[in-house]
């Protein structure tokens, strides 16, 4: 049988197991991301690259939590933000134990976007909205400091990216800094920025040299 005649034959099956446990109150979502997540784990078990036991693993775990909640069988009020930390913890934990390198991506990321949207569930859009930009940046300084320092410093250069983004961001959005005002001072700020990005740059490449 032709491999991509499988494939969509798997897909079909699935999708309409799904769309029939619909009338059980099992949400069709809930199922797809299980299925997806046993997908990219079965994946990983002939390919072996850390990628598809990472994602895997999340979906896998939103995706069954979703579904023992359809079903009632999952009591705890666990918002989809708590999901995100509880998983990064647990990425975290396996990257000590385990000591598999790219954990240590979800296990700080997942909880920064996690911390993102419960801001967004309690503040002003105004106030959280850029905040996304801070956390993931603070999220790959932590991975500088905790599985690359001493061999590696390209996680620095999405992190200060990041950073000077969030800034920018928050100046925009308390009108710290206009549109008007950036014109104004294009001749002042565009330079600026771009030596200041360039410092970083070298700064970063220098110590890798190092």
């Amino acid at each position: 049988m032709n491999k991509k005649n499988l494939l969509i034959g798997i897909a079909l099956i699935l999708l309409g197991i799904s769309m029939y446990l619909k009338n059980y109150n099992i949400a069709t979502g809930s199922l797809l991301t299980l299925f997806f997540g046993i997908g990219l784990l079965y994946a990983y078990s002939i390919k072996k690259e850390q990628p598809f036991i990472i994602f895997g693993g999340i979906f896998s775990a939103i995706g069954l939590m979703s579904v023992l909640k359809d079903i009632r069988l999952f009591r705890m009020d666990m918002t989809f933000e708590a999901l995100l930390i509880a998983l990064g913890i647990i990425f975290l934990f396996i990257y000590y134990s385990k000591h598999i390198e790219g954990f240590i991506f979800p296990s700080l990321i997942l909880p920064a976007i996690g911390v993102y949207l419960i801001l967004l569930r309690y503040l002003n859009d105004r106030y959280a909205a850029p905040s996304i930009f801070l956390l993931l940046g603070f999220a790959f300084y932590a991975i500088y400091m905790i599985a690359y320092m001493g061999k590696s410093t390209w996680p620095l250069i999405p992190a200060n990216i990041l950073i000077l983004i969030g800034i920018f961001a928050y100046g925009i959005s308390l009108d710290i800094i206009t549109w008007h005002k950036v014109y104004l001072n294009r001749d002042y700020i565009w330079p600026l920025l771009m030596i200041g990005t360039g410092v970083l740059i070298l700064v970063s490449r220098f110590r890798r040299i190092r």
